[in-house]
């Protein structure tokens, strides 16, 4: 049933809808036209997302199955997709991804020595995990590969698979969240200027940050960051002894209130400086561990929480790197059922989304 559990772009004929199933929010993308072909040859066929109460996902795991499965029916039914075959993705501490070097050249040799060499570097048992690899060109010797090696627990991989058949739909692809920011990051700049520079991308969302950085579409390096969204909420609802659910729609909303707002204004900078900094020191590992023609040029930020005003300028700052908000759509035509409008104000949340719709099955 899961083809792959990870993997670049597949150029063949079979589409997928992305469903990127967040802890406080669940994405769709579908998209129309020639699969694996150029953006402008695909069309944005239906885009949509629900919010998800908290407690329903924690650390990449379903908590509240039927609720789960009750808002993401609700949306599909709203958004009609065509497709029924779905790509998702998975993240949280049941993921593991590691950038490794092996004794091997070929991809067999690889695949037959896998389940071995990952024990050194997996710490769950290998018989209670799906694993996957991707090899680098980035790195490779004449005796070595380097890969990033992939492994998800089975439970949750299938937990996921099975919510997508309760939906009525086909799960043909279970991804990693970091893999599908590439994959999107990779079509957004082909032909570009910057795909020929290492470029940065962070998706920020909730609970936590996924960083990738990636040099002529391929990932050299990614680090999960434990910061997102909620801190933010949390450090609001702690200094004005607000609930969480007030302090998260006034961080989203705003208040007239004058005073009330210069005060949320003032954490939002000392949470967006700690935040900076996190970021700058993932970039100074990155950077003490390879050469400088691959530092990044730039560093694109998506997902919900990169959306909050001013938190491109705090990072570009902090890591003096030029840092924009991604848009992921840039490049692809609209359907005519579609709000240019819409797609812009929400687009930046949709990265990982469309990198899973991107993805293609073999028929």
């Amino acid at each position: 049933m899961i083809k792959k559990l990870f993997g670049g772009i597949k150029w063949t004929e079979q589409p997928t809808i992305g469903l990127d199933i967040g802890s406080y929010a669940v994405k769709m993308v579908e998209l129309s036209g020639t699969p694996g072909s150029e953006p402008h040859n695909q069309t944005l066929r239906r885009i949509g997302m629900a919010r998800v109460p908290a407690g329903v996902i924690s650390e990449g795991s379903i908590k509240e199955y039927n609720i789960l499965l009750d808002i993401i029916s609700s949306l599909l039914a709203n958004l009609q997709p065509k497709n029924k075959r779905v790509t998702s993705s998975i993240s949280g501490y049941s993921v593991i991804v590691k950038k490794i070097t092996l004794g091997y050249k070929t991809e067999k040799e690889i695949e037959d020595n896998l389940a071995l060499e990952a024990e050194n570097y997996i710490p769950f048992d290998i018989q209670d995990v799906f694993m996957d690899f991707h090899m680098l060109k980035q790195g490779a010797t004449e005796k070595t590969t380097d890969i990033f090696l992939a492994a998800a627990k089975k439970d949750i991989v299938n937990l996921y698979a099975n919510l997508i058949q309760d939906l009525g739909y086909t799960p043909s692809i279970i991804d990693v969240d970091t893999f599908a920011l590439n994959n999107a990051l990779e079509v957004s700049v082909a032909g570009k200027p910057d795909a020929l520079n290492a470029i940065g991308i962070i998706d920020m969302g909730a609970t936590k940050s996924n960083l990738v950085i990636s040099i002529e579409g391929e990932p050299v390096f990614m680090r999960d960051m434990a910061i997102g969204g909620n801190q933010l909420t949390e450090a609001i609802a702690e200094s004005t002894g607000m609930s969480f659910d007030d302090a998260e729609r006034i961080k989203l909303t705003g208040t007239a209130d004058s005073g009330l707002a210069g005060e949320i204004s003032l954490i939002c900078m000392d949470v967006c400086q700690v935040w900076s900094e996190e970021i700058r020191k993932a970039l100074e590992f990155y950077q003490a561990n390879t050469i400088s023609s691959q530092v990044p040029k730039k560093l694109f930020l998506t997902g919900g929480t990169a959306m909050l005003n001013g938190l491109t300028q705090k990072i570009a700052e902090a890591v003096g790197v030029e840092t924009v908000l991604f848009d992921p759509f840039e490049d692809f035509a609209l359907d005519k059922a579609i709000n240019p409008r819409y797609v812009q104000t929400i687009a930046p949340q949709f990265a990982v989304a469309l990198g899973l719709a991107l993805r293609t099955v073999e028929r």
